[in-house]
């Protein structure tokens, strides 16, 4: 299937690990020419460093960016524009929630986590808009997560960040559709990464059991037996890069392995 990728410009958050990698590696495999934005700007040099070795003639720039400091978005913006001149694909994939229930969560928390998603994402999406208006193929693509739709006690802070994100959204999809631009969010479940590590010792504290115990305990409510890895969202992700998914906008698509239970 062609993708009509080859060729184009990708903002992405978060790239320096998790799913926020696996994406930036997944475009780049389709020679995507790559802006990649995050705080640990030596991961992201590491990346940005593999990328380039890996395919000849592919661009790639690192651009520091904390999504926590408002202040600094606009001249991120600004800098990955001037270095590669334009974007067709935004990929917010930066931020994340405290772990914990109500009373294990300070003020200072809900504070940090909500400036990163959705406000950060919000304020990205806006200083890169003007930019993806000139593109013919422009892409947001939100990463999500499946408590927005379902929450769940042990992660109450991932409920709210989600279903903001989840609603901003829908709301960008209908607002940029003029501009023929689609906006979808990809909502991930329990993916192995450094917060699924998270999540195995909590329960695994929680519960008083052992650490294998506790990842079957997870695995087991996830009617496919295993749990999400960044690849599984990466594959979704280009593909709703691409020009095969034009007509698709203002979705929000679980790839949890049919965890969640609603509809």
């Amino acid at each position: 299937m062609e993708l009509k990728l080859k060729g184009r410009t990708a903002f992405v958050t978060g790239a320096s690990r998790g799913i926020g990698r696996a994406i930036a590696i997944a475009l780049a495999a389709e020679g995507v020419h790559l802006a990649l934005f995050g705080r640990d700007v030596a991961r992201c040099e590491a990346l940005a460093h593999e990328l380039r070795t890996a395919h000849d003639g592919l661009r790639v720039v690192v651009v520091s960016l904390d999504l926590g400091q408002p202040a600094a978005i606009k001249p991120a913006v600004a800098t990955a524009i001037g270095q590669m001149g334009g974007v067709d694909i935004l990929v917010n994939c930066a931020g994340g929630a405290y772990r914990g229930r109500l009373n294990d969560i300070p003020d200072d928390a809900w504070e940090r986590y909500f400036a990163v998603k959705p406000l950060g994402l919000i304020r990205m999406t806006r200083e890169a808009l003007p930019h993806l208006k000139k593109s013919d193929q422009a892409r947001v693509i939100n990463i999500s997560g499946t408590r927005g739709r379902e929450p769940g006690g042990v992660s109450v802070m991932s409920g709210p960040i989600n279903l903001g994100t989840l609603s901003i959204t829908k709301a960008l999809a209908n607002e940029f559709g003029q501009y023929g631009i689609t906006v979808n969010a990809i909502c991930p479940g329990s993916t192995d990464t450094g917060r699924w590590t998270e999540l195995v010792t909590i329960t695994a504290r929680e519960r008083g059991i052992s650490i294998d115990e506790a990842k079957k305990h997870l695995v087991a409510d996830v009617p496919m037996g295993r749990v999400v890895v960044p690849g599984d969202i990466s594959d979704l992700a280009v593909f709703l890069a691409s020009a095969r998914s034009g007509m698709i906008t203002g979705c929000a698509i679980n790839v949890d392995g049919g965890r969640t239970r609603g509809i």
